[in-house]
């Protein structure tokens, strides 16, 4: 490392620091303790409230009971690793949860340096961004798994970039084990046919989804166990009315209904009309793949993460933590890269991005000073739709000039 790189790189340092200084004591400053912070956030009122409500006494009970705990959603390979915490006791199990939430965090950071070809400005924003996203800040008061699942996922395309597919692998696996959504990240990879990749990936859901847990449980208390999950699946129907879904049906229901009316009998059309946002990202990730722009997976995990509340019936706002990471490629990418040819015509983009920032941000929460009006009017919703419409109108204008010749190449050869 050259002196010049040296000074830039403490200098990046001391901006990180004092970010996080200026954030924590603002944080001081709005809520004096934990419990003030917690409370704020949400209803519960105690320290990790689902980590203290349902993942440590799934730990204590999965080689007893062999069953799912009540409110427990995650399948019996997490229900083995929480095994472990346990028998340190819930005070220390507490502080040891705290430590990996914050490792987390820090991993999720970092892998924005490594993923997104930044300059430090850029990277400093983001860790501002980071630091005050209402989705991590909620996920980090209810002690949630959000962040693990995001780095396992982002983990994956960082190591798969390098060439380390079973590593990548491995990690979309352990991040699958969590929630079951992180599927649909195999798309690019289908689209590219990287076999190699795809069949990596699936012993490696094979060994975190049956093999482990049938080697520690048997093979018939790993079936009562997917079978107990898929019927609490069954009954969650209360997620339709409740102010933290940020599902577009839900929040759709929840906002016609603050208008006077009830629009719970359109719901199927709904969830149907958020299946066909699906399909067009899904769309709009071929072009991106056909087209081969640069950083094409890293733009197709970027698309997909967005399509999350479009198909994820709970999309509680902890399984939206990559907003940040989302807010901080687009400013990347309408800042620096300027495939626009016009400050004009990157505007649009940089205003939904704008309005993004504003509505998931802590300040803004604060500012309402209501987590139910929050949650009920789908602030965190709405950042996710404002970036994909920038999102839209950043890659379509370049994947679709790359994408042209080669169609006209291939009707030629037709």
């Amino acid at each position: 490392m050259t002196l010049n790189e040296n000074k830039h790189s403490r200098a990046y340092g001391m901006g990180a620091g004092v970010i996080a200084l200026l954030l924590f004591a603002y944080y001081i400053y709005t809520w004096r303790n934990a419990i003030n912070f917690i409370t704020a956030m949400d209803a519960c009122s105690k320290a990790f409230c689902d980590f203290a409500s349902f993942y440590y006494p799934m730990g204590k009970e999965i080689f007893h009971m062999r069953l799912p705990v009540q409110g427990f959603g995650y399948s019996p390979f997490i229900a083995i690793l929480f095994s472990v915490i346990p028998p340190f006791g819930l005070n220390t199990s507490l502080i040891l949860w705290g430590i990996l939430q914050f490792a987390s965090i820090i991993l999720f950071l970092l892998l924005f340096t490594r993923l997104v070809p930044s300059g430090r400005l850029t990277q400093l924003l983001f860790i501002f961004l980071a630091l005050s996203s209402f989705p991590l800040l909620h996920t980090l008061a209810w002690g949630q798994v959000g962040t693990f699942t995001v780095v396992a996922i982002l983990g994956a395309l960082f190591f798969h970039k390098r060439g380390h597919r079973l590593t990548a692998a491995v990690l979309l696996a352990f991040g699958l084990s969590f929630k079951f959504f992180p599927i649909i990240f195999l798309l690019p990879f289908i689209l590219r046919r990287d076999i190699r990749f795809l069949l990596l990936a699936a012993a490696a859901c094979s060994v975190f989804l049956i093999v482990i847990p049938a080697t520690l449980l048997g093979i018939d208390d790993v079936i009562h166990f997917y079978a107990a999950l898929l019927n609490s699946y069954r009954h969650f129907d209360w997620v339709t009315t409740n102010y933290n879904s940020q599902h577009f049906p839900h929040v759709l229901l929840r906002l016609i209904y603050s208008l006077g009316f009830d629009a719970s009998e359109y719901l199927p059309l709904f969830r149907w009309i958020g299946y066909g946002v699906a399909v067009a990202n899904a769309g709009l990730l071929y072009l991106i793949q056909r087209a081969r722009l640069s950083h094409a997976n890293l733009w197709s995990f970027h698309i997909l993460f967005l399509t999350i509340p479009f198909i994820l019936p709970t999309s509680w706002p902890v399984d939206l933590g990559y907003i940040s990471f989302a807010q901080g490629l687009l400013t990347w990418h309408i800042l620096e890269v300027k495939e626009s040819d016009t400050f004009a015509s990157r505007l649009p983009s940089l205003l939904m991005l704008l309005a993004s920032i504003v509505v998931s941000n802590i300040c803004f929460f604060n500012f309402l000073n209501d987590h139910i009006l929050f949650g009920r009017l789908g602030f965190i919703f709405w950042s996710n739709l404002f970036l994909l419409a920038a999102s839209y109108a950043q890659l379509l204008p370049i994947a679709l000039p790359q994408i042209r010749p080669k169609l006209v190449t291939t009707c030629c050869r037709a």
